[in-house]
């Protein structure tokens, strides 16, 4: 039977990778990272893993990884006073972490035959540069949005060095490569990142004509996922649909803001809301239990959540901003938010709670997760990508 072969230095049937990310403060990227590493580990020869906090990374079943921490957290700017030393210190971080993942891929450049920047940004342009002096290939994994804050605009101004220093571009979807206009990398894109929805957690266990009149909100309690403007909507629906309840799950800046409105629109308007910090375990009978699922995000990449809450039969109505277009289409595999105004967010609501397919709606959005978000699917994109940027061929028999 044909093997494949791998064209580069050193002949094997598997590639060897390293995986580069940044030490976030936020354990969100970490379920990403885990996610990556369980995709990549059959396709693999040898697995490195470059980062801080990886005792948050789940690698128990995975025979092919080494861990090479850096010793190195980031922490939110909010976190130290005054803010202006905090950016410096943040900033120190940001360098001191380039500096010290830099070290490491020399360290295993013998062990290494690709590196993936995954939930790397803003900080892998040095990792890069030494990538490309080891003679080694890169990918990027894109999980980002352009961005419209200033720090967001300050990071873009790598963005023309990094794309061109790399020699694949994995966008999260094809939305990201409009957002970000990187079209004219063209023939450096490769197949769509390893984004899934593990099916054997999230799926769907009620149908929607069994469940109560729940809208809720799951993420990070942030400006730019427009938490705020949910909470305002909250009146505003509660007065279109009179036995409509509210879940939010979450925490972040916003969280004590977010507690102190909420109790006051419960004691003083009488409205059915719920609050659950933000549970690692759980989330799959919490998307259960709602009839809507709202995200009304200002700015955003591909928020896995939609994905989880699509998996279990519940309908998301999301803004249209980075990738959710690519998953979710107006009255098709859900809604979309036109404006994120709280009293259009609360006609949205009202609207979809009483709309006659919402059945249909929910049913399409979990064909779309089986088709396209399992581990299979997932497994067999990275597959494909390592093997065009490294030249895996199948010789003829």
């Amino acid at each position: 039977m044909p093997q494949t072969v791998f064209s580069g230095p050193n002949s094997q049937t598997k590639p060897r990778v390293a995986v580069v990310a940044f030490p976030f403060k936020s354990h969100a990227p970490y379920k990403f990272l885990s996610d990556l590493i369980s995709i990549l580990e059959p396709i693999s020869d040898k697995i490195v893993l470059i980062d801080g906090n990886t005792d948050r990374i789940d690698t128990a079943h995975c025979r092919t990884v080494v861990t090479r921490d850096i010793g190195i957290s980031m922490h939110y700017l909010e976190d130290l006073k005054p803010k202006y030393v905090s950016a410096v210190i943040w900033i120190f971080k940001w360098f001191l972490i380039q500096c010290r993942e830099s070290l490491e891929l020399v360290r295993t450049r013998a062990d290494v035959d690709v590196v993936i920047f995954y939930a790397a940004y803003p900080g892998y342009l040095l990792p890069l540069i030494v990538t490309k002096l080891l003679r080694k290939k890169s990918i990027a994994v894109v999980l980002r949005s352009k961005g419209t804050t200033k720090i967001a605009r300050v990071w873009g101004l790598q963005d023309p060095i990094l794309f061109t220093l790399l020699d694949g571009i994995s966008p999260e979807s094809k939305g990201l490569i409009r957002e970000l206009g990187i079209e004219k990398y063209g023939r450096k894109i490769l197949p769509e990142g390893a984004r899934f929805i593990d099916d054997r957690l999230y799926k769907k266990n009620k149908r929607l004509s069994e469940r109560a009149n729940v809208v809720g909100f799951v993420g990070r309690m942030t400006r730019e996922k427009g938490i705020i403007d949910f909470v305002h909507a909250i009146p505003l629906a509660a007065e279109q649909v009179p036995d409509v309840k509210f879940s939010i799950v979450g925490s972040g800046p916003l969280s004590a803001w977010v507690n102190e409105q909420c109790n006051r629109l419960s004691t003083e308007r009488g409205i059915d809301i719920t609050l659950t910090n933000w549970v690692e375990t759980g989330l799959a009978d919490y998307y259960n239990e709602l009839k809507l699922f709202v995200l009304p995000s200002n700015s955003d990449a591909f928020p896995t959540s939609i994905l989880e809450a699509m998996a279990c039969g519940t309908p998301v109505l999301a803004t249209s901003v980075g990738a959710i277009p690519d998953v979710i289409t107006d009255e098709g595999t859900g809604f979309l938010l036109e404006s994120t105004a709280p009293d259009r967010i609360a006609q949205r609501i009202a609207m979809i709670l009483n709309y006659t397919e919402l059945e249909r709606v929910a049913d399409n959005a979990e064909g779309l997760i089986k088709q396209k978000f399992t581990r299979t699917a997932a497994t067999e994109r990275y597959d494909k990508m390592l093997k065009d940027l490294l030249d895996l061929r199948r010789p003829t028999a």
